[in-house]
């Protein structure tokens, strides 16, 4: 079977045919870092995706990619959680030279790898650009005047909003390593998956793209991109950051278990909006509750306004609250639309224990 036919390229996809000349100019910005891999079992072909150089020193690189790159073989429904025998990882930049990989740190629960490479010329790292997903709805916040989806002047936060223009792109394994792009936009629709701290966007990458970056306009890495048949879930790269930097600074993992399924107060019905602001005019942004776990301080429909003594704008900006507390008990401060006052609460952020990491799809190409 030809390659192209065993794993398609972005561009046989027919809504990634045609690239428009915006999407071209991010995909080339990002490109010197944007790698493919594969990876090998003994003699026996395993798994081949892309990832991003997140850091180089002269001619060392340090490639983030999906962890579905180390796994043990399977054909269950999940992914297993296990490093496949006898492994080899290959690198390969744009210019094709191969280079065998070194892992460097993993994780099954956020289905992240780092892995270390020396290639023969100088590398160049990816330019990341950390996001800010807060919208405020207050209905003041009129055409005229500055609107929730503008970049605070002196702000060097993404802004990323439903409909915002993102690329997932990735790069082919084999000759001519060609660079590919699948534009698409953020959305707000929820992706079926354990880890709740996951964003998506309409883009449609083929298995090749696992683990690349999902870049804005601009070309700067917003996330790490996964693939999935439907849609293309991302881990932001705030959360990817404080992964790697926490191992780089502590030789260990940190997994932050969100006990709860929660989005941005913008993104809740109308009704219950209408309800909130009403009871508590003052709060325009926050994070409801959708689903808690049974003895849980919270209810659903709760509004998450205040963490650890700080204001919650957004579900992004509480994931990050809730990783930098793990294994404390912080206080919440939470609008509850059946109660006059805010409620003060307590919740442990606990960390996810091996019989609890994400489970991961295993999607067939």
């Amino acid at each position: 079977m030809e390659l192209h036919l065993k794993y398609p390229k972005f561009s046989q996809k027919k809504m990634n045919k045609y690239l428009d000349t915006d999407t071209k100019r991010a995909a080339l910005a990002a490109s010197l870092s944007v790698v493919a891999l594969m990876s090998y079992t003994g003699e026996k072909e395993l798994k081949k995706c892309s990832g991003t150089i997140i850091e180089a020193d002269n001619d060392v690189g340090i490639v983030l990619t999906s962890a579905n790159l180390i796994r043990r073989p399977t054909d269950e429904e999940f992914v297993q959680n296990a490093l496949a025998d006898d492994l080899k990882v290959v690198v390969v930049p744009g210019d094709g030279q191969a280079y065998e990989g070194e892992i460097c740190a993993f994780d099954f629960h956020y289905n992240l790898v780092a892995i270390r490479f020396k290639a023969n010329s100088p590398l160049r790292s990816a330019k990341l650009r950390l996001v800010d997903d807060s919208v405020n709805i207050n209905p003041q916040h009129g055409l005229g005047e500055e609107t929730a989806f503008q970049l605070k002047r002196h702000s060097s936060l993404f802004k990323l909003f439903p409909g915002q223009a993102v690329i997932g792109i990735g790069r082919y394994f084999a000759e001519p390593y060609e660079l590919m792009a699948a534009p698409g936009e953020f959305s707000l629709g929820c992706c079926d998956y354990d880890c709740k701290e996951l964003f998506q966007a309409l883009c449609r990458m083929t298995s090749c793209g696992d683990g690349g970056p999902l870049i804005n306009q601009s070309g700067e890495v917003i996330g790490i991109a996964f693939y999935d048949i439907f849609q293309t879930p991302f881990l932001p790269i705030n959360l990817v950051c404080k992964w790697w930097e926490h191992y780089k600074r502590h030789g260990e993992l940190r997994r932050s278990f969100v006990a709860m399924q929660a989005t941005n107060l913008y993104a809740a019905d109308l009704e219950l909006v209408d309800r909130i602001i009403r009871k508590f005019p003052s709060i325009y942004k926050g994070v409801i509750v959708e689903q808690v776990i049974p003895g849980s301080s919270l209810c659903v429909d709760d509004v998450i306004i205040e963490c650890a003594g700080r204001a919650v704008h957004s579900f992004l900006e509480l994931c990050e609250m809730m990783w930098d507390n793990v294994g404390d008990a912080v206080d919440l401060v939470v609008a509850r639309a059946d109660h006059d006052t805010l409620l003060k609460l307590k919740m442990t952020v606990t960390e996810a224990t091996p019989d609890k990491l994400n489970r991961w799809h295993h999607w067939r190409r």
